[in-house]
């Protein structure tokens, strides 16, 4: 049986407008130009799809998917258009499927449950439960994707006690390559459910998330801001954080050096017990000087709208890269050294903005799988470690590889020398990581032997490892 013709995407895109009508955007239109300038990096924003469909029912994503996939039309996915690496989430010479109509947030009390379409962001989410005095394990900044986010991991301000995002999944609503859709849970698609719990976008598009929720009153966040100077006693108080974890802090620590505006420290901190209470956070509330503080019993909502606030201009050339690292003190110190050493080859790039973040990755986040699990490759056993993220922002197209070569450079001296110690974490956490990194490979062999086992069972013909190629694919890990 020969195989069906490839659709060109111009082809595509006038079959789906006849279908689709005002749904479907090409360039000029004022709704494409909303959607490409939306995009927080522009390594996405500066790709030019040949249309973009906004889909609002999982009806509709059914039946565009199927007829890109028959077609082998390239294509991309949307949702929040936060994810930095170019490709991921937009396309050139391709069409974009925007899933933001979908953006639907209803609570099930029966269930303790909240039903998330797959385009919505943060907020959204965090507006109607809140409205109902809940919460659940979400992303820590507004304007971010639930669909990135939860597929790959999650990391919450209640992981400390909840887990991370993915393991309070219940159920997904999945549209596969076929068109078909499917619910991924404990008892249908097993396999399917577990995969899609850090697997990214390998398998099919999740048109809907149904999380668990719990009840929470205001607590104690914001955001502090100190000279440089204060880097030996940040580090010392998030050394002893790691060593002494407590399951209600939340903290991610930003050491910061901009072209503009210099050196910096910059901290979000929460302390999600209920109250208000701050004596878990004062080894770091207490150092001075402090620039700016603005502390305070809030909400989750308040604090994630604070964070979209503080999180970089979008728009720019933006990148991540991430690794993981186990010791104490010795460790933490070594690698801000290294940090700080590289901070001299990127400070004569225009634009440029390096930034090292750190944050605890207590054996919390890996004690709340579900049966069956996640297929991270994490377990209690690895110990504490830290996070580690390296921002970077520049400004012009011209410094792309010497950017990025500055960013594997630092990446791979951190890891060296904490191989060393014999402290190195294999484990990359997807949503951190840059486009040169391999995510899916640290989940260890056997896990990804797994995830490509689930592809080719829910997508045999490999639509979403080539005809959607962006994003991290189990066939290159």
């Amino acid at each position: 049986m020969a195989a069906p013709a490839k659709i060109s995407s111009a082809d595509a895109c006038k079959a789906l407008a006849t279908q689709y009508g005002s749904k479907v955007a090409f360039p000029g239109n004022g709704a494409y130009s909303e959607s490409t300038t939306s995009y927080f990096s522009a390594l996405e924003g500066e790709l030019q799809p040949t249309c973009i469909v906004r889909p609002v029912s999982t009806q509709e994503v059914a039946a565009i998917v199927k007829s890109l996939a028959d077609g082998q039309t390239p294509f991309a996915i949307r949702g929040g258009g936060h994810n930095l690496n170019g490709g991921a989430a937009n396309i050139n010479d391709g069409v974009t499927i925007d899933l933001r109509a979908l953006n639907s947030v209803t609570i099930d009390k029966t269930n303790n449950l909240v039903k998330v379409s797959g385009g919505a962001i943060w907020s959204e989410v965090y507006s109607v439960l809140e409205a109902a005095g809940l919460s659940t394990t979400g992303g820590r900044v507004s304007s971010v994707g639930v669909g990135g986010l939860l597929t790959g991991g999650g990391i919450s301000y209640f992981s400390g006690r909840k887990g991370l995002a993915c393991d309070n999944i219940v159920n997904y609503e999945v549209v596969l390559a076929s068109g078909k859709i499917v619910n991924a849970n404990s008892k249908d698609n097993q396999s399917l459910f577990r995969a899609l719990k850090g697997g990214s976008s390998n398998f099919g598009i999740v048109t809907r998330f149904d999380l668990k929720t719990f009840t929470q009153g205001k607590f104690l966040g914001g955001v502090i801001v100190y000279p440089i100077d204060t880097v030996p006693d940040q580090l010392k108080a998030f050394a002893n954080l790691i060593t002494n974890f407590d399951q209600y802090a939340a903290i991610i620590i930003s050491f910061n050096f901009n072209a503009a505006s210099g050196w910096s420290v910059f901290s979000n901190i929460e302390y999600t017990k209920e109250g208000g209470d701050s004596t878990g956070m004062s080894g770091f509330t207490s150092i001075q000087p402090q620039y700016m503080n603005t502390m305070r019993t809030s909400t989750q909502l308040d604090f994630v709208t604070e964070a979209a606030q503080f999180s970089g201009a979008s728009g720019v050339r933006t990148q991540f890269a991430v690794t993981v690292f186990g010791g104490g003190l010795d460790a933490i110190q070594e690698v801000y050294s290294i940090w700080n050493s590289s901070v001299a080859t990127v400070s004569s790039i225009a634009g440029i903005s390096w930034s090292m973040s750190i944050q605890p990755f207590p054996e919390a986040y890996s004690s709340f799988q579900p049966p069956g699990g996640n297929a991270l490759g994490i377990s209690p056993s690895d110990g504490p470690a830290t996070l580690f993220l390296l921002t970077y922002a520049w400004a012009n197209k011209a410094d792309d590889a010497t950017v990025t070569a500055a960013a594997q450079d630092t990446i791979s001296k951190i890891d060296a020398a904490m191989k060393k110690r014999k402290t190195y974490h294999q484990f990359k956490y997807l949503n951190y990581a840059a486009a040169w990194q391999n995510p899916l490979a640290s989940y260890n062999a056997m896990n990804l032997l797994f995830l490509k086992g689930v592809a080719l069972k829910y997508d045999p013909t490999g639509v979403f490892q080539k005809v959607m190629p962006g994003g991290f694919k189990v066939s290159k890990a």
